[in-house]
């Protein structure tokens, strides 16, 4: 299934609160959002998951389904 994956960063010295940190447009299945590790490294810096949420959606006419996972994260 089709699957946006943003990461939003919450509180860090580089960046202000709420700001899109990367995202990522991938094929993944239903459990990918259990998959999604506990600390994510990115521009070597390190950040730890606090939240995350799922939406799915499903388009009956093209028979095709999406979802969106936000994962918000701390730098550590």
């Amino acid at each position: 299934m089709k699957t946006t994956v943003k990461y939003i960063v919450l509180k860090s010295l580089d960046y202000q609160l709420g700001t899109s940190l990367f995202e990522d447009e991938i094929d993944a299945d239903a459990q990918y959002f259990d998959q999604i590790p506990s600390i994510i490294e990115y521009q070597n810096l390190r950040f730890k998951v606090v939240s995350k949420e799922q939406k799915r959606l499903q388009l009956i006419e093209e028979n095709e389904e999406h979802q969106t996972i936000i994962v918000r994260v701390l730098v550590i």
